[in-house]
């Protein structure tokens, strides 16, 4: 869960974006970001050591992102430096995502299957749940060879699991108590 501050810059980053119309440029910049400084965390960790100087931080802030990411975008970043808050980009990024998500009426639904779903099983689920949250869905789907089959579809804090694994696991438990 985001903390308060987290919450609090992503508000302020996404009136900006809004008042731009850039609403969802700046999420996916955003994430690129957040992707960056989780795929080099000792880059992060050098933005966030109080002994180095701040602006070799913003120099090398400004080489990684001006002209990849928007003006807003990178001053964002810079203040966050400035602030000592990058240290919390991935909670600020996530922050972001749920306004902007609830602004726009956007579900992300993760479906786990054993196996990739082919596209037209995707465009199917996504209009089925389409039709139950009354949203526009965002689909990703991940594969877990542990569930044998079926799928467990996750929604918010909802989660629908119909895979084999846990039939089996239920069947064997009833089993369980009939013996015993």
């Amino acid at each position: 869960m985001a903390s308060i501050v987290s919450e609090r810059y992503a508000l302020s980053l996404y009136e900006v974006a809004k008042d731009c119309g850039q609403a969802e440029a700046f999420y996916k910049e955003l994430s690129q970001a957040t992707k960056i400084f989780e795929e080099y965390p000792e880059y992060l960790k050098l933005l966030t050591t109080p002994s180095i100087p701040l602006p070799e931080k913003q120099t090398t802030l400004r080489k990684v992102f001006e002209g990849k990411a928007h003006e807003y975008v990178l001053n964002f970043l810079l203040l966050l430096t400035e602030k000592r808050r990058i240290g919390l980009i991935s909670e600020i990024c996530k922050a972001y995502r749920d306004q902007y998500y609830f602004e726009e009426g956007i579900a992300e639904v993760v479906a786990v299957t054993a196996a990739p779903m082919d596209e037209a099983l995707q465009n199917k689920l996504r209009e089925k749940m389409c039709a139950v949250t009354r949203k526009k869905v965002i689909l990703k789907n991940e594969v877990d060879p542990k569930l044998i089959g079926g799928i467990v579809v996750r929604i918010d804090n909802r989660q629908v699991d119909t895979s084999v694994k846990t039939r089996l696991a239920e069947i064997a438990q009833q089993m369980n108590h009939i013996i015993a």
